[in-house]
Parts: C-alpha cells; sequence; structure tokens
C-alpha cells in the first residue's frame, strides 16, 4: 500500500468573476489520477462564484478544498499585519490564511505565484514553511518582462522567497530570465515545465481543423483570445498598428474576445479614435465554446507586453490556426517565425506593424502554418508529458 505525501497548495488567484489560465496548470495535474495514486492535496481558494465552482470539482475528485477572503477585500486587517510584520522583522503577513500551513501536516507547499508581482506576499508563508522546515515549491504562471524590485528590502525578499524553494518552477523561460535579471541572482533550483491541453483536448481540435479550415473566406478573420487588459495584453498595439493607410484598403476584421469589463468597453472606444469602425472591429464576451471562437477566425494576434505561456495560443495553435505574436513570456517557446506564425521583432508598434504585413504576405500559406502550429502543440504541449515529468519531480523530492 502507497502511503500517500500531503501536499498543502495556494493559488494566488485574485477574486476575479472568471477562472484564470494561471489556474489550469496545477487544477489539471491534481486532478491527474496518476498524480492522486501517490498525493493528497489540500486546496486553498480565494473565494468568489467562479473559484467556488472549480472547487466544487476538486471536492468530486476527493481533494479536500477550502476557501479564503482574498487580503484585497480586507484593506485595514491587511495593513495592520503588515505593520505589525515590519516592526517584527519578518515576512509580511500580507496573507494571513498562510496560517495554515501550521496547523497542517503537509510533506510540501506549493505556492501558485500568478505574476512576479506576486513573489514579495509569499514572504510570509514561505517563512513559515522554512520555520517548520517543511519544502515549498513555488509554480510561477506569468511574468513582466520589465519586473524590478522598488527597494533594498523589496530584493532580500524576494531573493530569499526564490532561493529558499526546493523548486522554482517556471512555465516560460523568458519569466525565469526576467526575475533572475530582477534579483541579480541565477536560481539552481529552477524547473522549466510547459502549459499543455489533455489528450482529448488535442483530439478534437485536430478533428475540428479539418473541418473549418483556415482561410475559407475572402475576408481575413483575425482574432485575440484574452483578457482585455492592454497593461498585459497590449491589445492597443495591435489597434495602432492596423490603423495605417495600407490596412484600410484591405479586406479584413478583428475580433476580440474575453471577459466583459472596462477593457471591452475601452477596446470600443480605441477602435473609433484609430478609425477603425464596428465593420472592421468586433468585441465579443468570453465564451465557453471555445472551439467556435476558434473556428470562425483564421489567424490569432497576440501582441502581449507581459505572458506566461498563454493556453490561449496553444488552443488555438491546436486548432491549425497560426499566430502572429511579441517576443514576451513563452510566446517565443510556442511561434517559430516563418513557419508556425510570426513573430515581432520587438513590442515596438512598428514591430508589431512589420510582423502583421509578413502575415498579410504569407496569406497562401496560413493553412500551411496552421498545420506546422498544430503538430508543434501535439508534441511540445501534449498534458501525458507534461504531467509525468512534473510528477517525476515531485516524486524525486521525497526520494
Amino acid at each position: 500500500m502507497i502511503t500517500k505525501k500531503n501536499v498543502l497548495l495556494f493559488s494566488t488567484l485574485n477574486p476575479y468573476p472568471f477562472w484564470a489560465g494561471s489556474e489550469t496548470y496545477w487544477f489539471d495535474f491534481v486532478r491527474d489520477e496518476r498524480v492522486r495514486k501517490q498525493f493528497d492535496f489540500h486546496i486553498g481558494l480565494a473565494d468568489s462564484p467562479a473559484t467556488r465552482a472549480k472547487g466544487a470539482e476538486l471536492t468530486q475528485t476527493g481533494t479536500r478544498v477550502s476557501f479564503y477572503r482574498h487580503f484585497n477585500v480586507n484593506f485595514l486587517p491587511r495593513n495592520i499585519y503588515r505593520g505589525l510584520d515590519r516592526v517584527r522583522r519578518r515576512g509580511a503577513r500580507t496573507l494571513p490564511w498562510y496560517d495554515t500551513i501550521r496547523k497542517e501536516k503537509c510533506d510540501l507547499v506549493w505556492f501558485n505565484a500568478a505574476a512576479l508581482a506576486d513573489l514579495p506576499d509569499l514572504a510570509y508563508g514561505t517563512s513559515i514553511c522554512r520555520e517548520l522546515q517543511i519544502p515549498y515549491w513555488i509554480i510561477l504562471q506569468h511574468g513582466s518582462e520589465n519586473f524590478f524590485v522598488t527597494s533594498e528590502h523589496e530584493l532580500e525578499t524576494v531573493r530569499s522567497v526564490a532561493a529558499g524553494a526546493k523548486r522554482f518552477v517556471f512555465i516560460a523561460k523568458r519569466n525565469r530570465a526576467s526575475l533572475e535579471r530582477a534579483i541579480a541572482m541565477r536560481l539552481e533550483n529552477a524547473f522549466h515545465s510547459v502549459n499543455a491541453l489533455p489528450p482529448q483536448k488535442l483530439a478534437a481540435p485536430a478533428e475540428f481543423a479539418q473541418a473549418s479550415p483556415v482561410g475559407r473566406s475572402t475576408e481575413a478573420r483575425f482574432f485575440s483570445l484574452g483578457r482585455f487588459s492592454p497593461v498585459d495584453k497590449g491589445q492597443q498595439l495591435l489597434l495602432e498598428a492596423l490603423a495605417g493607410d495600407k490596412w484600410r484598403g484591405r479586406d479584413w476584421r478583428l475580433e476580440f474576445i474575453g471577459p466583459t469589463g472596462f477593457g471591452r468597453e475601452y477596446l470600443i472606444k480605441l477602435g473609433d479614435y484609430y478609425g477603425l469602425g464596428t465593420d472592421r472591429i468586433v468585441v465579443t464576451p468570453h465564451t465557453d465554446d471555445v472551439l467556435s471562437a476558434i473556428g470562425r477566425n483564421d489567424v490569432l494576434l497576440m501582441p502581449s507586453l507581459a505572458e506566461g505561456m498563454p493556453y490561449a495560443m496553444i488552443e488555438a495553435m491546436a486548432c491549425g490556426r497560426p499566430a502572429m505574436g511579441t517576443p514576451v513570456g513563452g510566446i517565443p517557446e510556442l511561434i517559430e517565425d516563418g513557419r508556425t506564425g510570426w513573430l515581432a521583432k520587438t513590442i515596438d508598434v512598428a514591430d508589431i506593424r512589420e510582423a502583421l504585413e509578413r502575415t498579410w504576405q504569407d496569406r497562401s500559406q496560413w493553412q500551411e502554418f496552421g498545420e506546422n502550429a498544430r503538430s508543434v502543440v501535439a508534441l511540445s504541449n501534449n498534458e501525458e508529458t507534461t504531467h509525468a515529468e512534473l510528477l517525476r519531480a515531485l516524486l524525486n523530492d521525497f526520494c
């Protein structure tokens, strides 16, 4: 009989009204039967309707789930704790639910960090782990190319948090480079993984790609799939790049697909600002039927300023859609320029415009590029392989 190890996993997801891609990696992993045979997980989630629904799915697999109120809605206690802990010169207790570590009998603590900017907030939880000599993992899902700490105190805090991890798992190689540069330190505990799709989600898009081939219409159908967040996703750069005279004489449209909110209205107004009317720019709400959203379009455009390894791009490529993107996060690991899509040289509008121009000029090859993209994702972003590698690493840490 296998004696299972206990893992306490904390999600740093804000209580958004939607389930973010940064949670999909660990969510699918802890539900994998191979993993459940070896480990018992206790998951800590910020309370929201979206996390409650996902928590119910986890509970059905026998996984324990706890909900807490996020620090953003506990402003006064958060700042009281922060002040006291600075006086005591210990890890800032901005997230007091990490006290659970003291109450649980766990063999490992897993912190899922949605972004590089979340790392200072892990100081309190990781300090408890070091105090109790409990190993911890950090998985980083997203990173700004321009992430830097702002004080000597924050520098030492992040260095301590990162170096103390048993493993620091990076979903995108460039995210590792950004962190190491920001804290001026090589991370010997770094482990590289990728976001991936389960076999059934790779098989369905393969059939879908044949039924819904690229380029069925004389109108070029571009789409941008993801959060309406210009600070990260860079949609404003895309609209500016398409606003030139050359594009006004071409037959194309662009569909933005994402959650409702401020960003949606902003994109509509910005499209008007650049003289791109509703006949060109369409903004539609997020849908769970991702295949249909992808199937009515030809090429994914992702001019991101900050990324991890975007699930939206993996899903689109799995459906035989080539992609144009910027060289941030894991995008260069997915786009092979001139084969699976088009990679801008930088995040500058001029370089995005140049990549878009090459995209247009290669229109006769969109179908071929899409087939190449599907093959790459099926090989490199298959959950079967990703989970096996991560499980092996997890087991090795207990040998």
